[in-house]
């Protein structure tokens, strides 16, 4: 029976594997989407000293996440390649998120440049990507050694992201609210005691639920009993053509993640309101959720390459056009006018949204696939350590350009508060570094999807190339004809 035919997993197993990756986006969304604002609003930073940090913290991942994949392709134990990693890293990852935000009480209060604030910050982030990077190379691993069905693991990447983007999305929902509650004053309890508890509130939840993935998610795909050497796996990288142009799309894309770290401030400087992201965020929330029922449907009219394509123009065109209409009317910064504007932006980024988070897993998972298919080697850690490492590169790049800019933009900051008043001009550059700027800047990666060909009647015959052989390995095992 063709591997496409048949299904390995239990509607149980996604819906855990899901959990999990809700649990660890608990804290992940925690750190990233405010981790700008944190450190140079609330533990009060120099931002060129956090930018130069976040960039520097993007060149160790060049060397962290390949070597940890490669760790991870020679793991040969009773219990996986994979499970181990996931067993043991929870509780010190859950440590590491709460140590890192509770910077401002244990150092105390110092000058924006003081050392001990720079030391502190600096050890905690590198402990806390490190640790991070220990579950996360494992657990996308896990979403292509759950079976050898195509079919199952783009339902456990739909599962994960689909069940993530609600559970690990409790975080956007209640630090907006109280940031607003600390700026007008309704509550006397300062921003830094709001994030020390809440992180370690998020993130002993999260590492609970993360840890179901080593406990109750199994691996199924047949490995082989020979550890490939270091440099082995690193091969992959140079001689895995698809790999080496997805890796090239999500590098060159980087640069639009600088909207990111404008969203809090473009919210809290601009439209004077954190929570006005909640209302907003809903059409498009919506539409991307029932995005995920639909990808079924979408790959039935397109191959992966079309849709990574479409899901980056279609956004892009968004963002150009909500700036061309509110830099032409002014209204950029009057909440009433913003509020329908960024629903409208919300739905058609919603669009594109579920299988853009999906396809591109899905598409490395493929390459792992095909590393077997032209190596005989399985390279499940180097091939999604690729993945991770340049989503994190990327938003480390994206983040430390983006603070960087944020003094260059004219943004001011106070030791003495977290909300300082901004300028017209300061607030009309903030608006284009949320929307056209990262719009353009997005659109760069499309250029090498052009040449990605692992598609169509080609990624069929490595298919079924590829259960003819696991077909008869296990013949071979078992002593049957």
């Amino acid at each position: 029976m063709s591997s496409e035919n048949r299904s390995y997993v239990t509607t149980r197993e996604f819906v855990i594997y899901g959990i999990a990756n809700g649990g660890q986006c608990m804290s992940y969304n925690t750190l990233t989407g405010y981790l700008t604002y944190f450190f140079v609003n609330v533990f009060n930073v120099d931002a060129r000293i956090v930018s130069t940090m976040l960039f520097l913290e993007g060149i160790w991942d060049t060397a962290n996440d390949p070597l940890m994949g490669m760790i991870v392709d020679k793991t040969r134990t009773r219990w996986g390649k994979l499970r181990p990693y996931l067993l043991g890293v929870p509780i010190p990852l859950a440590l590491a998120t709460a140590l890192l935000f509770s910077g401002p009480l244990i150092v105390g209060d110092y000058s924006p440049a003081d050392y001990r604030k720079v030391i502190y910050m600096v050890i905690t982030y590198f402990v806390w990507e490190f640790l991070y990077t220990i579950g996360d190379v494992p657990f996308w691993g896990m979403s292509t050694a759950i079976s050898p069905n195509p079919n199952d693991r783009t339902k456990a990447i739909t599962s994960a992201r689909f069940i993530s983007s609600i559970v690990g999305g409790i975080p956007t929902l209640f630090i907006p609210i109280l940031l607003d509650l600390v700026s007008g004053g309704h509550i006397s309890v300062g921003l830094r005691v709001i994030f020390c508890i809440y992180s370690i509130a998020t993130s002993s939840l999260g590492m609970g639920l993360f840890s179901m993935s080593g406990l109750f998610v199994k691996e199924r795909v047949i490995q082989s009993e020979e550890q490939p050497a270091l440099l082995e796996s690193l091969k992959c990288l140079v001689t895995n053509r698809p790999l080496r142009i997805l890796i090239l799309k999500d590098v060159l894309s980087a640069l639009g993640g600088i909207g990111g770290v404008f969203s809090t401030y473009y919210l809290v400087d601009v439209l004077g309101s954190a929570s006005v992201s909640l209302l907003t965020g809903i059409p498009g929330t919506i539409v991307g959720f029932a995005g995920y029922i639909f990808i079924p449907m979408l790959k039935k009219l397109m191959n992966n390459k079309q849709i990574i394509i479409c899901g980056k123009l279609v956004p892009a065109l968004s963002g150009v056009m909500k700036f061309l209409l509110c830099i032409g009317s002014r209204r950029y910064t009057k909440i009433g006018f913003m509020i329908p504007v960024m629903m409208l932006d919300g739905v058609i980024n919603g669009i594109f949204s579920a299988a853009n988070s999906v396809i591109p897993m899905e598409m490395i998972g493929e390459t792992v696939d095909y590393a077997e298919w032209t190596t005989d080697q399985r390279t499940e850690g180097t091939s999604f350590a690729s993945a991770t490492f340049v989503g994190k590169f990327n938003g480390s790049m994206s983040r430390a350009l983006g603070t960087f800019l944020i003094p260059l933009v004219g943004y001011q900051t106070s030791n003495d508060t977290s909300f300082v008043a901004q300028t017209e001009a300061t607030k009309r550059k903030i608006f284009a570094m949320n929307s056209i700027v990262p719009a353009l800047l997005g659109t760069i990666g499309i250029i090498p999807m052009l040449f990605y060909d692992l598609v169509g009647e080609k990624r069929e015959r490595m298919l079924r190339e590829l259960d003819e052989r696991r077909a008869e390995k296990v013949r071979e095992a078992t002593g049957t004809v």
